[in-house]
């Protein structure tokens, strides 16, 4: 008996030892490049592929995309970037610009340059720049995206105006640009001029329903980068049609209701003057209206904030009639610039960027069938009503009351 039970435990031992040898895939991370962020752009040669091609490096290609990889180095690591220049200074990751006509072919071209073969398991960032949008179709280079399992769905999709591997380039400071941008997006509590971000993941539900959709903005300037709009691209070409400004995104995000935190700039009436309402919270509904073949929506406001600046010194802040007036000023400000910018994305690029046809086909689904194969025409069309109420909750250091204002209904 005793015999036996040696010969099960040894037998059990035999089976458990090849599953404690660890990870026989492992690849050491000092043997990769990791990849922070990836660029994508209409082909443009960076001078250190011009260099190479005209000494013998050259192989039959169309140059129709760029694709531009940034590693991690070591934090003593510096000198130029191989994909096509840099600063001198010591920074914590390189850039890898490849040219051709298909990403993973110019991928795998890169492991011709460098010692260490392109790990981009972990990348966070992707930034297509502005002319590769305008002149192909989206889904066309994402397709190798989601072909691979080496690209992570939760990486953030931006479009650069301009270069969007420029964007990868920071002056006076190791930061990582892609990571840069990345953390730009944790300040939408305090700005209604970012996006909620849009991932791999969510970019694919666009294109799977042929939405049209928005994209943050980024530009270069000066050493530095900045949020900068959004880019239009139309759910049917696949490709960008144009893009809303600052203030036109800051409507956007109200409209749609996905803000976490914000600003509204007025001016008092009565005096001239710039006062700034901040917003501490704030709800929007859409509504649609159905009428026989007539079809509307109504967008709700409701906005709990304060009065965060005021340059009127003439009155107190503590006055009631001062603080209505401020308040009536507010929603009309708010109001106008939702008008404003509705227009634009309406009657100039007839693409629903907002959601309406969501919310029709949720309240409305009959209606949305009729309508949704034309659906950007029928959105064009539609009549657009806005509500504001804001109410003024706090001053800073001003005082505590409350001051609730509806502004009358616009047109």
């Amino acid at each position: 008996m005793k015999r036996r039970n040696r010969m099960l435990a040894i037998l059990a031992l035999l089976l458990v030892i090849p599953l404690l040898t660890g990870c026989w895939s492992q690849r050491e991370i000092d043997d990769l490049s990791l990849v922070a962020g990836i660029a994508l752009d209409k082909a443009h040669e960076t001078k250190v592929e011009t260099a190479l091609n005209k000494n013998g490096a050259a192989r039959k290609k169309d140059d129709l995309i760029s694709i531009t990889y940034q590693v991690f180095t070591s934090s003593s690591g510096g000198g130029q970037g191989r994909g096509g220049g840099g600063s001198p200074e010591k920074k914590r990751y390189e850039n890898f610009t490849e040219t051709g006509d298909l990403l993973l072919e110019s991928t795998r071209e890169i492991s011709l340059r460098t010692e260490r073969p392109i790990f981009a398991q972990h990348f966070k960032t992707l930034v297509i720049g502005d002319e590769l949008l305008r002149t192909t179709p989206i889904r066309n280079f994402m397709d190798l995206m989601y072909r691979e399992s080496e690209f992570r769905p939760s990486a953030l999709v931006f479009v650069a105006r301009g270069l969007a591997r420029e964007t990868f380039e920071l002056k006076g400071t190791k930061e990582i640009p892609a990571f840069r941008i990345l953390k730009m997006v944790d300040n939408q509590y305090k700005s209604t001029r970012i996006l909620p971000p849009v991932s791999l993941a969510k970019l694919l539900t666009y294109l799977q329903s042929k939405s049209s959709f928005l994209l943050q903005a980024i530009v270069k300037g000066g050493g530095e980068i900045k949020f900068a709009g959004a880019g239009i691209v139309h759910g049917q070409s696949g490709k960008l049609v144009g893009f809303l400004d600052e203030d036109e995104l800051g409507s956007i995000t109200l409209i749609t209701g996905q803000v976490r935190g914000g600003v509204v700039k007025f001016t008092d009436e009565e005096t001239g003057q710039k006062n700034l309402y901040e917003i501490l919270s704030y709800k929007s509904d859409i509504v649609p209206r159905v009428d026989g073949e007539n079809l509307s929506f109504e967008i709700q406001i409701e906005s709990r904030g304060r009065l965060s600046e005021s340059w009127v010194m003439n009155e107190k802040s503590f006055n009631d009639r001062f603080l209505k007036r401020q308040g009536q000023y507010a929603a009309k400000q708010l109001e106008q610039n939702i008008r404003q910018t509705l227009k634009k994305i309406q009657k100039q690029y007839k693409a629903d960027v907002i959601g309406f046809g969501k919310e029709l086909r949720i309240h409305e689904p009959k209606t949305w069938d009729k309508v949704k194969s034309q659906w950007d025409q029928k959105f064009s069309q539609a009549e657009v009503r806005v509500h504001a109420k804001t109410i003024v909750a706090e001053y800073g250091a001003s005082g505590s009351k409350v001051i609730e204002h509806r502004n009358p209904p616009g047109p």
